[in-house]
């Protein structure tokens, strides 16, 4: 992967791979060009509706109970838009930390930390003014981890060969670096580029992309073998993920 085109695969990569790191997951990752909008579609799980409460800076919609798990939410989303201007620094700086940590943070990346500091100044006590740059420092000691940047790097070649990626694309590449894919509740997801979902929506039921009658014999094994492997998946999981394996049978035959 040349550095001249890679670094939005990795910037948009990082945010995923933290994602995936503090516990969610992702449905969707787009990367339509150098220069346009990116949108990776983040799945909360059941912390959708405390996401919604960190972005729109809402802290008095929680009750005293829900208060500081949302803290502790907004805290992770700190991370995760950190880790994208992180890690593109990292890798044009030849997988160095720079020495000086004043960093040029994207317009729409500034603008969500600036919220996700607003509302942790307005809900948690004697908050710090300098979360953000410990958040960054924190994000670059994670970069150094071989296996987190080895998934980074992975999956930004990925997505930068397709362009685009769904979730069993994400989580396959994810598992060979491996990165441990924790089970999350599925819900409406919130998005990391430039369009942020304005509130939870329900999730829509799925459909076969298939009749039954089109599936082959070894079409039938193979999402036998797959649904051993793993019980919870949708039918357009499994549709996709059968499609690969047609892609791996016909590279290597």
């Amino acid at each position: 992967m040349k550095k001249e085109n890679a670094s939005i695969a990795i910037h948009e990569s990082a945010r995923v791979v933290f994602a995936y790191l503090n516990g969610y997951s992702c449905d969707l990752m787009d990367l339509p060009g150098k220069g346009l909008a990116t949108n990776s579609k983040l799945n909360a799980g059941n912390d959708g509706s405390f996401v919604q409460a960190v972005l729109s800076n809402n802290a008095a919609s929680l009750s005293p109970t829900d208060l500081p798990y949302c803290i502790e939410v907004a805290k992770k989303l700190m991370t995760i838009y950190c880790a994208g201007t992180c890690a593109e620094i990292y890798f044009e700086n030849n997988l160095r930390i720079p020495d000086e940590l004043e960093m040029d943070i994207s317009g729409q990346d500034l603008t969500i930390m600036e919220k996700i500091q607003s509302f942790l100044k307005n809900a948690a006590e004697n908050h710090p003014d300098d979360f953000p740059s410990q958040t960054i420092v924190s994000v670059f000691k994670k970069l150094k981890d071989p296996a987190t940047w080895k998934a980074i790097e992975m999956l930004g070649e990925k997505v930068s060969l397709q362009e685009q990626l769904k979730r069993f694309f994400i989580e396959d590449t994810l598992m060979m670096a491996g990165i441990k894919i924790q089970k999350v509740a599925t819900r409406s997801g919130f998005s990391l580029g430039v369009h942020e979902d304005e509130e939870i929506k329900p999730a829509m039921q799925e459909t076969a992309t298939f009749q039954q009658a089109d599936i082959s014999p070894l079409d039938i094994v193979v999402k036998d073998f797959l649904k051993k492997i793993k019980t919870n998946w949708t039918e357009v999981e499994l549709t996709d993920a059968t499609n690969y394996l047609h892609n791996v049978y016909k590279k290597y035959s």
